[in-house]
């Protein structure tokens, strides 16, 4: 005699089958979203000191850490640290805070020149380290590869005094007098000039390419009739740093035709 199931046993064996059929279907396992590549460290990452200021400037990162194409940067996060340089562990205890962050399409502190950003720092202590750290970020927010850099604020040298301008055809002539740094060790490499138009600021970045061991620049890069503003840092080399002065007196002068 054949032994039948009731009808609902049946009903609910059929529906089993069922769905452990459908579950078997496609890929198995549950559904991961795909992981999103976070941006490459900035490049070129330094902090000079300009007198009693530092100067951070960093090249805008275009890869991911994976290689690919870097397109969804949002910015950057700048996180500062002080620390005692006589500390033979300053990473071992990280008290970083954010500094800035600087939005790559809303720049507020920050100078953008071409894929180069500047940001300045004016609050330090003579003799005391200071921990900067940069971070890019997407549009998400996520963090991408740090960059880092640990550098102790000395005393500033001495600026340059008597700088003059006169202005020519098409070319404004410059003059200082040097002063050198008292501090044993101390090596001057010249003179750097800054430039601007009176309505605007010293740019972060030097007229010339290299520091000026002469008295004497010729401004070529000019035009007649626009008033210009110059002023001068001393370049020294103290140990393995490179340090410039504040900002000398400003001179001013606007070229003629005909001069």
């Amino acid at each position: 005699m054949a032994f039948r199931l009731p009808l609902h046993l049946l009903l609910l064996s059929l529906l089993l089958s069922l769905l452990l059929t459908l579950a078997g279907c496609g890929k198995k396992g549950p559904v991961r979203p795909l992981r999103q590549p976070l941006p490459d460290a900035v490049q070129r990452f330094e902090v000079r000191q300009l007198g009693a200021r530092f100067l951070l400037a960093w090249d805008l990162p275009k890869i991911n850490q994976d290689g690919s194409e870097l397109t969804d940067l949002e910015g950057f996060r700048v996180f500062k640290m002080k620390f005692n340089p006589a500390d033979d562990c300053p990473e071992c205890r990280d008290t970083s805070v954010l500094m800035q962050e600087v939005d790559i399409d809303y720049l507020r502190k920050a100078t953008r020149i071409g894929d180069r950003f500047y940001l300045w720092d004016t609050e330090m202590e003579t003799g005391s380290g200071y921990q900067y750290r940069v971070a890019p970020f997407n549009r998400k927010g996520r963090e991408g590869q740090p960059a880092l850099v640990r550098v102790l604020f000395l005393p500033s040298p001495p600026s340059p005094i008597n700088l003059e301008a006169a202005g020519k055809d098409k070319l404004v002539s410059l003059r200082w007098q040097p002063i050198d740094d008292p501090r044993q060790g101390a090596e001057a490499l010249g003179v750097n000039l800054y430039r601007r138009t009176p309505d605007a600021p010293f740019p972060p970045t030097p007229l010339n390419r290299e520091p000026l061991k002469e008295g004497a620049f010729d401004d070529f890069a000019v035009e007649n009739g626009q008033q210009y503003l110059y002023a001068a840092r001393s370049v020294v080399r103290l140990g393995r740093r490179v340090l410039e002065s504040g900002l000398s007196a400003t001179a001013s002068a606007a070229p003629q035709a005909g001069r």
